[in-house]
C-alpha cells in the first residue's frame, strides 16, 4: 500500500451526513473517494486475500481547495458552516446516496472502509482501476451511532495478505494497513488460523510481531494512527476489537 496518499479526517458523522476533509498539498490536484464494506474488500483480490476491491464514488471527485456538497445535502441545507476552510478540501454527502450503487457500498448505518486516490501535478488524471499501489491505506469510518456512547467498541475481521513477512522487520510492501481511530484506547488481536502465524505492527516503520496460531494479544495503553497486518507464506484470518473513548458522557 502507498501510505503517502492522504486519507481524510472525519469532521462530522451523523445520520445521513458525512463530512470529510483533506489538508491541501500543492502536489495534489484532486481527490477521489473509494469505498468498501469490509477490510478484505477494501484490500482487494491480491496476495491471497478474497476481497473484490473498492468502488469509486466518482460523483464525489473534488479538486484541491474546493468543497464538494452533494445535492441531497444542499436541499436539506445541512452543509452551511461558518468556519474557515482555507487550505482544506472538503467532501460533504449522505452515505445513503450511494447505497446500492454496488454490492460493496455499505448503508449509512454501517462501517465505511474508505481509500483515497489522487491526481497530481505529475499525473494529472486519476488512476485507471485501483490496486494497492495507487490507493491510500484503509480508513475506517464509524457508523453514526458510534459517537452516542462513551466507550464504544470497534470490531473487525479480515484475511492477512501472504507477502513473505518476517518478524522483527518492518512489513514488506502490500501489507494490509488501516488507520486506527485517534481515540483508540485498547486493542485485542486474535489469530484464528490453526497453523499459520500472523504478523502485525503498530505502524509501518515498526518491526513486525508474531502472533502464533490460535492465540490472542491485547494492548491497553493507546495506539498510533495505523495498524499493519500481514502473513508469511499463507493467509491467516484474524479478528480485532478496538476499545475507544469518544468523550460522550
Amino acid at each position: 500500500m502507498i501510505s503517502g496518499i492522504p486519507i481524510p479526517s472525519v469532521l462530522d458523522r451523523s445520520p445521513g451526513y458525512m463530512l470529510l476533509q483533506f489538508e491541501n498539498d500543492a502536489s495534489i490536484l484532486g481527490y477521489r473517494i473509494r469505498v468498501a464494506n469490509s477490510l478484505d474488500n477494501a484490500y482487494g483480490a491480491a496476495n491471497g486475500v478474497p476481497g473484490v476491491g473498492t468502488f469509486a464514488l466518482t460523483a464525489l471527485d473534488t479538486n484541491r481547495g474546493t468543497t464538494r456538497i452533494t445535492k441531497p445535502i444542499r436541499i436539506r441545507r445541512t452543509a452551511i458552516s461558518g468556519d474557515t476552510t482555507r487550505g482544506q478540501t472538503r467532501v460533504i454527502f449522505d452515505p445513503n446516496e450511494f447505497f446500492g450503487a454496488a454490492a460493496i457500498v455499505p448503508p449509512d448505518k454501517n462501517l465505511w472502509f474508505i481509500r483515497t486516490q489522487v491526481r497530481t501535478v505529475a499525473s494529472p488524471t486519476f488512476p485507471v482501476g485501483a490496486d494497492n499501489t495507487n490507493q491510500s491505506i484503509i480508513s475506517i469510518i464509524q457508523d453514526p451511532s458510534f459517537f452516542a456512547v462513551p466507550r464504544p467498541a470497534l470490531t473487525l475481521y479480515g484475511t492477512a495478505p501472504a507477502i513473505g513477512a518476517t518478524p522483527g522487520l518492518p512489513a514488506p510492501p502490500q501489507a494490509m494497513i488501516f488507520a486506527v481511530p485517534a481515540f483508540a484506547d485498547a486493542i485485542v488481536i486474535t489469530n484464528h488460523d490453526g497453523a499459520l502465524p500472523l504478523y502485525f505492527a503498530a505502524a509501518t516503520d515498526q518491526p513486525l510481531m508474531q502472533l502464533d496460531p490460535g492465540t490472542s494479544i491485547s494492548h491497553a495503553s493507546g495506539m498510533k494512527d495505523e495498524l499493519v497486518v500481514c502473513g508469511g507464506l499463507g493467509n491467516p484470518e484474524f479478528s480485532i476489537m478496538i476499545s475507544t473513548v469518544t468523550g460522550v458522557r
